[in-house]
Order: C-alpha cells, then structure tokens, then sequence
C-alpha cells in the first residue's frame, strides 16, 4: 500500500508482480482488496481498479474479488463494466445478494 500510495497502483504493482516471479508470493487476498478499498475511500478510483483487477488475476475463483472490482467500475461510473463484474461474482456465488441488488441498481 505504501508504494502504491508514494507511485500510484500501475507503478506499484509492476514491481509487485515482478517480485512475485522470483518469490511466487502472492498478497493475501483480504490485504489486496482492503488496499483497493482504501483508494476507492480516497476518490483515486483508477489505483483501486487496478488493484481489485490484480487481485481478480490472484484470486479468480473468488466471487469477493470480483464484487470489488465491479464496485470500482460502478464508482467510476461505468455502469456496464460494473454490471459485467457483478454478473461473474453473482456466477461464482449465486448468493452474493449485493451483486443482485446492484445489477437491479445499475440497469435502472
């Protein structure tokens, strides 16, 4: 977070997945998404996307990633991109109630 804060999430998580390649460790996927959170609080909604689309390349069998990544499409205002990410975490989860009610919310 502290890299990504000093520069940027692209510039961060070059070095990330980098480091990954000599190390094959991964961030935890709670660490990853509460990053993105952080970011998406602070209004810089392009460093969060990047991150919750890092974590989908980490995770992507977890319906949760998936749901931020949709959030942060949906603050940015892209309602279509948004809906596409909440339909795949509704895919891995078909009781994640937020991504349906959100999906209603959007195409309104």
């Amino acid at each position: 977070m502290k890299s990504a804060l000093e520069k940027g999430a692209t510039a961060a998580l070059k070095e990330y997945r980098e480091n990954r390649k000599t190390t094959g460790q991964k961030i935890p996927e709670e660490s990853m998404n509460t990053t993105g959170y952080v970011f998406l609080r602070m209004k810089r909604t392009d460093d969060a996307i990047a991150i919750f689309q890092q974590n989908t390349e980490d995770y992507p069998q977890s319906w949760n990633v998936w749901d931020s990544l949709a959030e942060g499409f949906a603050n940015k205002g892209d309602k279509e991109t948004a809906i596409k990410y909440y339909e795949k975490s509704l895919e891995l989860n078909p009781a994640n109630n937020n991504a349906t009610e959100m999906i209603k919310k959007l195409k309104q």
